[in-house]
């Protein structure tokens, strides 16, 4: 007679060795940490190489416009050269202390006159240069339509 018999499965091995503790997040955080601050880092690197030495960083906050504060007796940094009544762009134009070596110009008056700005007229400073003076206009015009007119003159003659 043939008999069927089930035999009992053998019991698993059991392992003495503790099981590995779960992957630790405190390296994951560092690494974040890391992360952000070379970020950080490198966007200060650039904000400061924008601003260049002795620049102010209120200009890069303050929307970009370095000569909103100038007023007479402030010195300006150079500036595209230009002749006659040649216009350049000088989105960079900025406020430095006049006994830098970035003084290139002295400012000898301020036009708060919006319709003068936008018309680009060098007229409304007329009043402010002498005889002999290297005399330039720099205009500014807002978004929102407000503009000014400093009148430089070039330091080697200011006064």
């Amino acid at each position: 007679m043939s008999e069927q018999v089930a035999l009992a499965p053998e019991p698993p091995e059991i392992d003495d060795a503790p099981a590995p503790p779960p992957p630790s997040r405190l390296g994951a955080v560092l690494g974040v940490v890391v992360l952000l601050l070379g970020v950080a880092a490198a966007m200060l690197v650039g904000l400061l190489i924008r601003v260049g030495p002795g620049g102010d960083l209120r200009d890069v906050f303050a929307g970009g416009d370095g000569t909103a504060e100038a007023k007479a007796g402030d010195c300006v940094a150079e500036l595209p050269r230009v002749a006659g009544v040649e216009a350049k762009p000088a989105d960079d134009a900025r406020v430095v202390p006049c006994g830098s070596a970035d003084a290139a110009y002295k400012v000898v008056g301020r036009v708060q006159d919006p319709a003068a700005a936008r018309s680009r007229s060098a007229n409304a400073c007329e009043p402010y240069f002498r005889p002999g003076d290297d005399g330039y206009v720099l205009y500014r015009v807002g978004d929102d339509g407000d503009g000014y007119l400093l009148c430089l003159v070039h330091k080697t003659n200011a006064r």
